[in-house]
């Protein structure tokens, strides 16, 4: 079906209208803070000795194959075993570190505690677990329950440069090769002794890599670097899974006004570059607007700014001037935010307190 440029530009202007219309008119920008929490993961104080335990096991893998799908799915199975213990040495690494526990250890072979239960559709083998932390006078158990690595195959037709005999560029067919590899891996902690799971996640992260060469399987094999990237990704998972026991510092997107008034308006630009001292001037400034809509923006606004600062008791004093000025829903729920958010930085400050204190004694 045809249709005529004036009746197509009759449809988009409308709409790039409105789009330029809500451009112009949003009235917040979005900032980030970060606030200290309490640690996900809270262990007992009398578990002092970790194991950690591998309940995935090793794949099977087959040299001697050509197809492009097979040859990925080969590469795939060994980049596993390579990501398991990568993944396993992180998060040992990570809770060596940690002052709390007197001896973290790897326990070899423990995956097959799991093969006798596969029937059972994986039934938690309490008995065998106790049984495992009574031999090597452990309190817990942190485990690797479950590794998988999938790998979507892109490829289409392409050309690239190379040397012909006399050393001249030259254009020739190609193929380009794109992998997607999503790499699945799920922790647990095993209180054996109480036959309860203290914690359980699953992660995901996904590599992404292009390779042209003359042919796919070509492209594939000149990807050498796809082996550093799985283990190192898994590696950081495992050591991030051991961060867990610890107050963490997390990134929490806030808003400001950038409309509202005049000086609120001009204060936009300092926003962007963060020029916090210019723009609290022009916050201030609008503290006694005759408008109470303005001053309770112009007040959330410094309680933004103080949170960004890390000092949530001046931002807590902000935000009730905010809802003083102006009491709806937005002023009244950051206020509870930031209430929320000083009790969660007491918990973690805390933890860090009695972290300082084991690394004293030791």
């Amino acid at each position: 079906m045809k249709v005529s440029f004036h009746k197509y530009m009759r449809c988009i202007l409308p709409i790039a209208v409105v789009f330029l219309l809500l451009s112009a008119c949003k009235t917040t920008h979005a900032v980030t803070v970060y606030n200290l929490e309490p640690a996900p993961v809270t262990l007992a104080k009398d578990i002092k000795r970790i194991g950690i335990i591998n309940e995935v096991g090793l794949s099977d893998t087959k040299d001697q194959v050509s197809s492009l799908e097979a040859l990925v799915k080969a590469t795939d199975q060994k980049l596993a075993n390579e990501g398991t213990e990568a993944a396993i040495e992180g998060l040992l690494a990570e809770l060596q570190a940690d002052k709390r526990f007197d001896t973290v250890m790897i326990l070899k072979s423990s995956n097959s505690i799991w093969d006798s239960k596969r029937s059972e559709q994986q039934a938690i083998p309490w008995p065998e677990l106790e049984k495992l932390c009574l031999e090597n006078e452990l309190d817990a158990v942190f485990s690797l329950a479950s590794y998988q690595t999938d790998t979507r195959i892109t490829e289409r037709k392409t050309s690239m440069e190379e040397l012909d005999l006399m050393r001249m560029a030259v254009v020739v067919p190609a193929r380009e090769l794109t992998l997607e590899t999503l790499i699945e891996n799920g922790w647990r902690i095993y209180d054996p002794f109480e036959k309860k799971v203290l914690d359980e996640i699953e992660v995901n992260e996904e590599i992404v890599l292009q390779a042209k060469a003359e042919s796919a399987v070509s492209a594939l094999r000149s990807m050498t670097n796809r082996a550093d990237s799985l283990v190192s990704i898994s590696r950081g998972s495992g050591s991030s899974y051991g961060m867990r026991l610890k107050p963490v510092n997390k990134a929490i997107e806030r808003q400001v006004y950038i409309k509202g008034s005049d000086r609120i308006e001009n204060a936009k630009e300092a926003v962007i570059k963060e020029d916090w001292l210019e723009a609290a001037r022009l916050w201030q400034l609008e503290l006694n607007h005759q408008k109470p809509a303005v001053r309770a923006m112009a007040c959330h606004n410094m309680a933004v700014l103080y949170e960004i600062k890390n000092d949530l008791e001046k931002a807590i004093e902000w935000a009730v001037l905010a809802q003083n000025h102006e009491e709806n829903k937005a002023h009244i729920g950051y206020l509870e935010t930031l209430k929320e958010c000083a009790k969660q930085k007491h918990l973690a400050e805390q933890q860090l307190k009695a972290l300082a204190v084991l690394s004293l004694k030791n």
